[in-house]
């Protein structure tokens, strides 16, 4: 993969900003639901979260394959707890943005719901109806997304520190109208 070696990549930039806004997306469909009536127009933003939420998992693998053919340039010089962070941080973050689609969708296949993307193709039911899962997979649905939203917050923070702050163009390397090294 050719790039400079101390930005992301255009496919990683993609990969991320597309992620971000999808998360953004799932957290402003689902506070739209709540607030929503029972019915069919309820039911169709439901079904944009969750397209939503199975399409961030999907391209948070993409980005975790894409990472082993183009790794990430190397962090600046930085304290040993703060790099030990990013690391944690990141690794966090990965995890979260896989396990929500995931707990999510075990919750709709335990509530004996379907999950079709965007209307287009629905995914085979992989689990039958548990009303008892469902009520745990709701729970920790909402847990770890609480907790996404709260260490991406934190991520961005830390990115925005980074560029204001500490000013080592850590902020730059993932903005695809950034500087070039």
């Amino acid at each position: 993969m050719t790039h400079s070696h101390d930005r992301y990549d255009p496919m990683a930039q993609a990969l991320h900003w597309a992620v971000a806004i999808l998360i953004v997306g799932a957290f402003v469909l689902i506070q739209v639901v709540e607030g929503m009536p029972k019915g069919p127009e309820r039911g169709f933003v439901m079904g944009l979260h969750k397209s939503v939420g199975v399409l961030v998992g999907v391209l948070v693998i993409l980005r975790a394959v894409w990472r082993h053919f183009s790794p990430p340039p190397a962090l600046p010089e930085m304290p040993t707890w703060m790099a030990a962070a990013s690391r944690l941080g990141h690794g966090t973050l990965y995890a979260l943005m896989v396990l929500v689609p995931v707990v999510g969708m075990v919750m709709s296949w335990s509530a004996g719901r379907p999950i079709a993307l965007f209307g287009l193709v629905t995914l085979p039911d992989l689990l039958p109806p548990n009303p008892m899962l469902k009520d745990i997979a709701e729970e920790v649905h909402e847990v770890l997304a609480n907790l996404l939203l709260i260490i991406a917050g934190g991520h961005a923070a830390a990115a925005l520190v980074h560029q204001y702050v500490l000013r080592d163009g850590v902020l730059t390397r993932m903005l695809p109208w950034g500087a070039r090294g």
